[in-house]
């Protein structure tokens, strides 16, 4: 049992300054960081907040501007408050103080992550578009759509920036950026699509293809790749390729 107080000790760290209480606890943010909450004493009261770490979290990922009222909608869920900077509960009795914590740190996470997601979510679209229009520009709006719903092997796909040639021959050019989870998504999509039509031509466009490691190179496997500042010839090249 030592063994065990003494791991439950190591996940929340509590330290005093200056008359309050911070509280490090279990609860990670996308980043890493734990979530820390900040609790002081009046009379009988406490105020719980999360300093507004949850709003720095998102803006150090480029998602500030979707953190406002995200968080505004996740503090109502919680029952706690949210001033545009800090998640906070308010004079709250010692007898629901666990509550209050767990409802801030909860609360600081879950809209910092959701504005992380709506912040990627975002840059993907912007990004899908410039592909769309740099391809329309290539082969003519007649012949490009935006999205298409693509059936391989297992499951059905929404493909990005479809080109379908006279002859019924089809390419797809997708963004990609050498996130983990980006190249094991279009990784798995490419290789379901290739499955069932094996003339198609899949086609990952990345920033910069010498920043893509060994696992990002291994899309390769199953779709061309291509920087998105390659030329006309070589978009048409590789969309009327297999």
């Amino acid at each position: 049992m030592d063994r065990v107080r003494s791991a439950l000790q190591r996940l929340a760290s509590v330290r005093d300054l200056d008359g309050k209480v911070s509280i490090s606890l279990p609860v990670m943010y996308p980043s890493g960081a734990t979530v820390v909450i900040e609790i002081e004493r009046n009379q009988d009261r406490y105020w719980v907040s999360d300093m507004g770490y949850g709003f720095v979290e998102a803006e150090m990922s480029g998602a500030q501007t979707f953190y406002g009222k995200i968080a505004s909608r996740i503090a109502d869920d919680f029952g706690v408050g949210f001033d545009g900077n800090a998640m906070f509960a308010l004079w709250v009795a010692s007898s629901r103080l666990e509550a209050a914590i767990t409802c801030v740190a909860n609360a600081s996470n879950r809209a910092c992550s959701e504005a992380i997601l709506q912040a990627s979510e975002a840059k993907i679209r912007r990004q899908n578009e410039k592909i769309f229009e740099r391809v329309r520009d290539v082969f003519g709006q007649r012949s490009v759509t935006r999205s298409a719903d693509i059936a391989g092997k297992h499951a059905h796909w929404e493909a990005h920036n479809v080109v379908v040639f006279p002859n019924r021959h089809r390419a797809v050019f997708e963004h990609m950026t050498a996130h983990t989870t980006s190249v094991s998504t279009k990784f798995l999509m490419f290789s379901d699509i290739k499955s069932v039509e094996a003339d198609i031509s899949l086609n990952a466009m990345v920033r910069d293809i010498a920043a893509l490691d060994e696992k990002g190179q291994m899309i390769g496997d199953v779709a061309n790749i291509l920087s998105l500042s390659a030329s006309d010839e070589q978009i048409t090249e590789y969309a009327r390729a297999s």
